[in-house]
């Protein structure tokens, strides 16, 4: 189902995206731009910390938006977690927090809360996660810091909503990739983690590529365009929607996406999986049917196509791409 976003829709609109110079707030910037929307960034790289309340208030209220896309987020993979877990819960709760009040108070018209798919329970009572599971439980506790920060915002978005009016739609996104995506050992997820892993041990010649887990861990992985279309879609349509989900519905495993890199990258050695290595949930595949209805839409890009198109970006992008720290 090809659907997109509409420009007469967004053409002049004041629009902030927060965490603008990030993996789906850049992709997000370029849309909206497109479309002709007066779209602004705000992030840490560009002089705004969005921890310090003073300073997200005086920098929403100097650009009275009438949309803001909350996108700012300090988060990474599962070695990130494991370093720093207390910091990602402190620095993203103050974000999420200090966000919604100040574009609040700055008139927004329209809040958009992007949630993770880990603030989900740790498992789906059925095939997928539907919208009405999200507090049916306690989140995976491999990033369950995250997860609370996003639950937060639903819980702020829930009351701002009751005592306020505050129109706040929350989308929950299913694992984003392509492009641009963070390819650093402390910052990446599963995709990128593979695609840089597989990359470099074909070119250095290696005779294994070693995935973490038993490689039954299934997720629902989303390219990023489909991702900013699919948030614009659902601002258009269902503006006032508590929680969507976007994603594909299906779930891969994490044995059939280390294949599927394998060939795409061309890599010949064999693949071992270490079982003694943290794997995550289980399954983390979104139900979709909401989407579907509401929207007409589904996202279009194939898997394959995506990882090829990510990996083509991640080689002429190495250097910067795969830079730590």
């Amino acid at each position: 189902m090809t659907r997109l976003p509409s420009p007469s829709f967004w053409r002049k609109r004041r629009v902030v995206v927060t965490g603008g110079t990030g993996f789906l707030g850049l992709r997000m910037l370029g849309q909206l731009h497109q479309m002709g929307a007066e779209v602004s960034s705000l992030s840490r790289r560009q002089g705004c910390d969005l921890r310090d309340r003073q300073q997200a208030e005086r920098a929403l209220a100097d650009l009275r938006p009438e949309v803001v896309f909350s996108l700012a987020a300090h988060q990474g993979g599962v070695a990130y977690q494991r370093v720093c877990p207390a910091t990602i819960l402190h620095d993203n709760i103050l974000i999420t927090v200090n966000t919604m009040e100040s574009a609040r108070l700055a008139g927004a018209t329209l809040y958009v809360n992007i949630i993770a798919a880990c603030a989900y329970p740790a498992a789906p009572l059925g095939l997928a996660f539907h919208e009405d599971e999200f507090e049916g439980g306690p989140m995976h506790e491999s990033a369950d810091n995250y997860g609370m920060s996003k639950r937060v915002a639903m819980m702020q978005a829930k009351h701002y909503r009751r005592q306020y009016g505050f129109n706040v739609a929350s989308i929950a996104l299913a694992n984003c990739y392509g492009p641009g995506d963070h390819f650093s050992t402390d910052r990446s997820h599963v995709l990128a983690a593979l695609l840089r892993r597989f990359h470099e041990a074909k070119r250095d010649h290696l005779p294994e590529v070693t995935v973490w887990g038993r490689g039954v861990a299934e997720r629902d992985l989303l390219y990023v365009d489909d991702a900013v279309v699919g948030v614009l879609l659902a601002l258009e349509h269902c503006p006032d929607v508590d929680l969507l989900n976007i994603g594909t519905g299906r779930g891969c495993s994490i044995a059939d996406l280390a294949e599927m890199i394998r060939t795409a990258v061309g890599y010949a050695g064999i693949i071992a999986y270490d079982a003694s290595k943290p794997e995550g949930p289980l399954k983390k595949t979104l139900d979709v049917s909401r989407m579907r209805s509401l929207l007409g839409w589904s996202p279009p890009t194939p898997l394959a196509e995506g990882i090829q198109r990510t990996y083509t970006w991640l080689n002429e992008h190495y250097q910067e791409a795969s830079r730590d720290g």
